[in-house]
């Protein structure tokens, strides 16, 4: 079989075959996330390149041919606490006296001048070429990506960016400047981790996506490269990457009672009380809230716990469907002084912790609690009586449901 690029002919092939043998829960996943992100499947040996990325290997333009020897490497292990067992790194070199940043990308990679400057050298998407674009539809809020960046130079700034663009072969750095050609961008410029070309000192970078740009999601074009000026830096300079997560926010910026703000709201504090003036209250009180960003979908439940308590969960979910924050407000129409009936209905309040969990959950209510698969198996139950564990150690990893009474409480097994 031949191919007009002759080059990426076989990593075609291949993805096109992993593509079809696993279309359905790529279409699901792809969208919110990156395949490959952290960077465990790789198309061959050591310096061939991760599955859904590209280097210089597989660039085009007219000097491609004398950037394709490889700029990176896979290596073993990763960073801190990760699950994974490879990373990459990226790293400088010399081609014929010129400094070549490493570089790899979710698109293509084009090699157009030997000036490193030249706006004919970019990064861009190439919708006709699959193993080129990468189709993404999320609207994600943060980028989360692990480095460790060493330089020569105390100067030199390593760059991460993710782009955010339309139905285009959006060209990067070419078109960042046009907002009519993309959605948004992350972008993480930084400063070298470690001083040891030998010593690997991750860090975490956490960077939001800014909604600047006027056109609808259709593709994301993620760029790693060891300096964020075309030409700069030194040879051997190095940026081992790990772990690329986009995050979409569950957390709530407020609640309110009545029109009234809850005092002391913060968003990462699941549980609230408040007065209300009698029990008719504990039914008709407007309970209203507002989430951190616009696409986060909200179920409220309100349930009598008894004459003078009522509870209302507010489950907030992120636009991908997976990241859940579930807040419980417990309003209290005791006849007592306000602070008094507020501690009452403290004591009596739902409360489920930790919530994601990675094993035991503790629950701390009174009454029967049953814990469900979220196609209704009923997994285990027992009475609660102040304080109890559920062990979710030996299930598999996703959402389970917890019952008590008329509500039903979200819980993640991670």
């Amino acid at each position: 079989m031949t191919s007009e690029d002759g080059k990426t002919t076989n990593k075609n092939m291949k993805r096109i075959v992993l593509i079809t043998l696993a279309m359905a829960s790529l279409m699901a996943y792809a969208q919110y996330q990156l395949p490959n992100p952290g960077f465990e499947q790789w198309d061959g040996g050591s310096t061939s390149e991760p599955t859904h990325w590209n280097s210089f290997a597989t660039s085009d333009g007219s000097f491609s041919g004398l950037a394709s020897s490889p700029h990176h490497y896979r290596r073993n292990g990763g960073r801190p606490g990760t699950s994974g067992s490879q990373y990459l790194t990226i790293y400088t070199m010399s081609v014929f006296g010129i400094k070549a940043n490493g570089n790899m990308t979710t698109g293509r990679i084009h090699a157009g001048s030997m000036s490193a400057s030249s706006s004919d050298n970019y990064n861009y998407t190439q919708r006709s070429n699959a193993a080129h674009c990468q189709p993404f539809t999320g609207t994600p809020d943060s980028m989360y990506v692990w480095v460790s960046f060493y330089a020569a130079s105390g100067n030199s700034e390593a760059q991460i960016s993710a782009i955010l663009h339309g139905d285009n072969d959006f060209r990067a750095p070419n078109q960042e400047s046009s907002p009519s050609l993309y959605c948004a961008k992350a972008v993480a410029r930084f400063a070298r981790t470690t001083t040891s070309a030998g010593t690997m000192q991750w860090q975490q970078m956490k960077v939001p996506f800014v909604y600047d740009g006027n056109a609808e999601a259709a593709y994301m074009l993620v760029n790693l490269t060891t300096n964020a000026i075309p030409g700069q830096g030194d040879g051997n300079d190095s940026l081992s990457v790990d772990d690329i997560e986009f995050v979409y926010s569950s957390w709530l910026n407020g609640i309110g009672v009545n029109g009234v703000p809850v005092e002391d709201f913060s968003k990462g504090t699941m549980d609230y009380a408040v007065h209300v003036g009698d029990t008719a209250m504990l039914t008709a009180a407007e309970v209203t809230c507002t989430t951190e960003v616009a696409d986060a979908t909200i179920d409220m439940e309100r349930h009598r716990v008894d004459d003078t308590t009522a509870l209302v969960t507010i489950a907030v979910t992120a636009e991908d469907g997976v990241s859940i924050h579930t807040y419980h407000v417990t309003l209290c129409a005791s006849l007592t002084p306000a602070p008094v009936g507020i501690e009452a209905c403290q004591e009596r309040r739902f409360q489920v912790y930790p919530n994601p969990t990675t094993g035991v959950v503790v629950v701390e209510t009174e009454g029967n609690v049953s814990l469900h698969t979220t196609d209704g198996r009923l997994v285990e139950s027992r009475f609660a009586a102040g304080s109890t564990t559920f062990d979710l150690t030996p299930l598999p990893a996703g959402m389970y449901l917890l019952r008590h009474g008329p509500t039903i409480h979200r819980l993640i097994k991670k």
